[in-house]
């Protein structure tokens, strides 16, 4: 896939200059001529990186640099700025609020791509570092930290929408028994293949973490609780159907689902959420394992639905 480049400037000749040369290395190039437009551009053309203009209507370069280091979303966007005013004042300016590096005008075809080639890789170690310090290194999920992160924001967001937010909480039957008998090793197999089947079993845009060890967390958000039994459900029975071959033996796997449902009427905490699930995993496990059980509020309050 070409990177895609934005670039705003005034001037219509630069950027018909800096588009050939662009384009003649495999980039996909957008453009703008003042700079009110980038950050619509940007959040319609998506950017691997910007190149942009010190000089332009409407908002200057620095401005308009500023606004782009200060919205999260685009903290890893390279902003290049290119410039005929190459006094040191202006370049430490241009750095100081965020531009990776410079180009000067009149543009040199060779110091184009050097720059960008060296503004993109840079991008691509930080958002590396940024995955590792999110993912779980064995299963590819969210880690921890940032499963419960994500189920706080979500939480949130959903009370201020009125809306449903299911907590799921699943864990692997057996586990220990896996581990004794084939090893480590294997085990981590089998929670990768497990993490895998649950990945594909979710909607897109929903969140699966691994909470710690064999257990796994997933939350869905705006949904009836009908449906949120029934995406547990598939995700049992995908595991229960999936054989694992381990030491030349062919093993089933299955797990137990505890969900705790939110209904927008329920004012319970994320926190209570995580607790709620886990008492529900607990009673899955008691019924039998291999099975899915809900709850909408804490032991005690109500009784538990399959």
């Amino acid at each position: 896939m070409s990177r895609t480049v934005l670039i705003a400037d005034d001037s219509k000749l630069n950027i018909v200059i800096i588009t050939d040369i662009l384009k003649s290395e495999g980039y996909e190039v957008y453009s703008v001529t003042s700079g009110t437009e980038v950050i619509d551009a940007i959040k319609k053309y998506k950017p691997d990186i910007v190149l942009l203009d010190l000089v332009m209507p409407g908002k200057d370069g620095f401005t308009v640099c500023s606004e782009i280091k200060s919205d999260y979303q685009f903290k890893n966007l390279p902003v290049i700025m290119v410039t005929a005013r190459t006094e040191a004042k202006y370049l430490k300016t241009a750095l100081e609020i965020g531009a990776f590096d410079y180009i000067r005008k009149p543009v040199d075809s060779i110091e184009v791509i050097a720059r960008i080639n060296s503004a993109l890789r840079y991008k691509e170690h930080q958002e590396k570092l940024e995955e590792m310090a999110m993912k779980d290194g064995l299963t590819g999920l969210y880690n921890h930290a940032l499963l419960i992160e994500l189920l706080a924001k979500e939480h949130s967001r959903q009370k201020r929408l009125n809306g449903s937010l299911a907590f799921l909480m699943i864990d692997i039957d057996y586990f220990k028994k896996v581990n004794d008998t084939y090893g480590h090793l294997k085990g981590n197999e089998v929670i990768k293949g497990v993490a895998d089947i649950m990945r594909s079993a979710i909607r897109e845009g929903d969140v699966a973490g691994r909470y710690g060890g064999e257990e796994f967390g997933i939350v869905l958000s705006n949904l009836p609780k009908d449906k949120v039994v029934a995406i547990s459900e598939r995700i049992r029975r995908r595991i229960a159907l999936q054989s694992f071959s381990l030491e030349g033996q062919t093993v089933n796997i299955t797990v137990s689902i505890g969900v705790c449902y939110k209904a927008p009427d329920n004012d319970i905490s994320h926190k209570d959420m995580i607790k709620i699930a886990d008492e529900a995993m607990y009673e899955a496990k008691r019924s039998g394992r291999n099975n899915v059980k809900v709850r909408t509020k804490l032991k005690g309050d109500e009784v538990a639905t399959e």
